[in-house]
């Protein structure tokens, strides 16, 4: 009984001095860290961004300064294309005439429904067909062969039909506004 009275006894010391310890540091820091809170001055974390301004030093800003043409380029990279390769091209190829034959056909205004059926009608799979109503006409993209068929069914009877790869952002349609 001994033994474990002189245990218990052991545990409450070191759990008094750990508390005691952590109490002590906790008034601790780093200088420089956190003197602007204490001292009600302004915060020097940049909180707003910027363009960049040429005539105009960067660390005079008081922002975090960014280059807006590199910024939009950044955010249109999901509309990119992966590379099709020469079969799946000759593929898709053999899809534009029939494409262009039966969209040619679709009733105007064109509708996303008269342009999934004019697309299958020609071995496309009406699942893989993606559209995009702008309320001048279809805009259209579907998966075929290794690559994408896409193009736009105007509502005056513009038509174009045309292909590529399969967007960055997944299949075949990049939304607009997107």
């Amino acid at each position: 009984m001994g033994t474990n009275k002189r245990n218990t006894s052991m545990a409450r010391a070191l759990f008094s001095v750990l508390i005691a310890s952590g109490l002590g540091l906790a008034g601790c820091a780093v200088p420089g860290t956190n003197d602007t809170i204490r001292s009600g001055a302004p915060s020097p974390t940049l909180t707003a961004a910027c363009p960049r301004v040429e005539e105009i030093p960067d660390q005079a800003r008081g922002c975090a300064v960014y280059d807006p043409d590199a910024a939009m380029a950044e955010n249109e990279v999901y509309r990119k294309e992966r590379p099709v390769d020469a079969g799946s091209q000759a593929k898709l190829d053999s899809y534009i005439a029939p494409a262009q034959e039966a969209l040619g056909k679709i009733p105007l205004p064109a509708t996303q429904e008269g342009v999934k059926n004019a697309l299958a009608s020609v071995g496309l799979s009406r699942s893989d067909v993606q559209t995009d109503e702008s309320g001048r006409g279809v805009r259209f993209g579907v998966s075929a062969g290794g690559g994408c068929l896409n193009g736009f069914v105007g509502n005056e009877g513009q038509l174009q039909v045309g292909t590529g790869g399969f967007i960055l952002d997944g299949g075949c349609l990049a939304m607009s506004g997107h």
